[in-house]
């Protein structure tokens, strides 16, 4: 069976294109990055825990200000833990896995775009 699935493979992805193969590896990557950096506090539905941590499931953050609270966390009311080892791309993945999830957007959200955001953090 093993076998038989590794030889399946190239003919399903085969039959899509490279921009939705990416939009896939993203979404998966950022599935990973969610449950590592994010789903202790905000669970795996996004739904959070009551006033203590908010709901993702709606936000209505710009992407901008998204890939910033992501990277340097939030001090003060509704603190956030700050994610300094993720880079740019991790940010990315992790934010078109969200939107894919839970803003009904198949769509990749690129890390050069990600880059520009990081860049004009207040």
């Amino acid at each position: 069976m093993k076998y038989l699935l590794l030889l399946i493979t190239p003919f399903f992805f085969s039959c899509q294109s490279k921009e939705e193969i990416t939009q896939q590896q993203y979404s998966v990557e950022g599935m990973a990055l969610y449950k590592t950096h994010c789903e202790n506090c905000h669970q795996a539905d996004g739904s959070g825990l009551r006033d203590l941590y908010p709901s993702i499931q709606q936000t209505k953050l710009s992407p901008e200000a998204l890939a910033c609270l992501l990277k340097n966390g939030k001090k003060g009311n509704g603190f956030m833990p700050a994610n300094a080892k993720l880079q740019a791309l991790d940010i990315a993945e992790l934010m078109t896995y969200m939107r894919e999830k839970w803003g009904g957007k198949k769509q990749i959200y690129p890390a050069d775009s990600v880059k520009i955001a990081l860049l004009n953090c207040r």
